[in-house]
């Protein structure tokens, strides 16, 4: 199975490249009608922060958005741009001729709609990867095409050590994805069970569960029902004041759920944050509030951890590094995210494995775009 991916599959095709300027010339060749130079107009779908920034940037790129339209009926009738936001059942009547860009990390079902209804359709991570001078990329999709290229033996080791074939397809379903944006390469690949994942992770009744980014618990509500109600501990880091309130609020009852107001990071600090209220809060030199920052090391103090997961906006590396005692000493089991730079697929697992050599390293892709590709450690 591998030697066939690595070979035949996106893999191989990563290392055929000779050039950045190669690997985004194969996007161009797929999408001319949303290459540089050919886009003159488009329609938004999706209201939300990227929605207004594509429609900031067309204007000032003299590209006409015809329409904007949003499946959230509160954002009905707002103005982004120059256009009002119409529902998402409008867009049917939109011209065919006009691609319809989707302003979302979540795209696989939008797009596999539009162009189940003859619309030529595409992510906003095309554009931002495809002319970044023109889109100037989000977070997730910064660098991701120099990463690939600058990076090809250490995808290449990855999926060696990789452990089991499942991991490998979903490895290379992913390349596929960053080297087309065409999400149509994850639709095989996708595990809706976020953290249950197929039986990948099981759980006794005593588990120390350590949750980082635990926004307003919902991922500490899929841990208790994944364990059936029976553990010992939780220690919930939700950085963002506001969630906080609500992630206490949603646990106050719960005794054995304990929170903290503060990210996980490589050591006790204080850093920026970017306090904006969504799952898109990230660590940034820019940020309007101060947080603290601990490390897991010194929360724990040498005490037990059976269970890590971290989806924290980019500070995995750093996080990481700030439990390696934990790590080293307990072997809890790991569900990391790899997805908010471009690097973090193939750096997370080089650390995992350089703090702890026993683990087995399985991923896994739980949504249809770029976000919620997690890397599970097993002891």
């Amino acid at each position: 199975m591998f030697t066939t991916i690595s070979k035949a599959g996106w893999l191989g095709r990563l290392q055929s490249f000779a050039s950045v300027q190669e690997m985004r010339d194969s996007i161009f060749d797929r999408n001319p009608t949303v290459a540089p130079g050919h886009l003159k107009r488009l329609a938004i779908l999706g209201a939300g922060a990227e929605g207004k920034r594509l429609a900031e940037l067309c204007a000032k790129r003299g590209i006409e958005v015809v329409a904007v339209y949003d499946g959230n009926a509160g954002k009905r009738g707002l103005l982004v741009g120059a256009c009002r936001v119409m529902p998402s059942d409008a867009i049917g009547s939109l011209d065919r001729t006009v691609p319809v860009v989707v302003a979302s990390h979540r795209v696989l079902g939008a797009v596999d709609m539009l162009r189940g209804m003859g619309f030529i359709a595409v992510p906003f991570a095309l554009l931002q990867v495809e002319s970044p001078e023109i889109f100037p990329p989000h977070m997730f999709y910064a660098g991701f095409l120099e990463d690939l290229f600058g990076n090809r033996g250490r995808y290449a080791d990855m999926a060696a050590c990789l452990a089991d074939d499942e991991s490998r397809r979903v490895l290379n379903g992913v390349l596929g994805y960053r080297l087309t944006l065409d999400p149509v390469e994850l639709r095989d690949i996708i595990d809706w069970d976020l953290y249950g994942s197929s039986g990948l992770l099981s759980f006794n009744d005593d588990e120390v569960y350590v949750d980082g980014g635990s926004y307003d618990g919902d991922s500490i509500r899929m841990f208790i029902d994944h364990a059936g109600g029976k553990f010992s501990r939780v220690l919930a880091f939700e950085p963002d004041p506001v969630t906080f309130q609500r992630l206490t609020d949603n646990f106050r009852h719960e005794p054995r759920v304990q929170a903290f107001n503060a990210g996980l990071h490589r050591k006790k600090a204080t850093l920026r944050f970017e306090n904006d209220g969504t799952r898109g809060a990230i660590f940034t030199d820019t940020g309007g509030v101060q947080i603290p920052v601990l490390g897991l090391d010194k929360v724990l103090g040498g005490e037990r951890v059976s269970f890590i997961k971290m989806n924290i906006e980019g500070s995995e590396l750093e996080a990481l590094q700030g439990a390696e005692q934990a790590i080293r000493k307990w072997s809890p089991k790991l569900a990391i995210s790899v997805y908010h730079r471009a690097g973090d697929l193939w750096q997370i697992p080089e650390l995992v494995r350089s703090l702890n050599p026993d683990y087995c390293l399985y991923l896994r892709q739980h949504d249809g775009g770029v976000i919620e590709t997690v890397l599970y450690a097993c002891p």
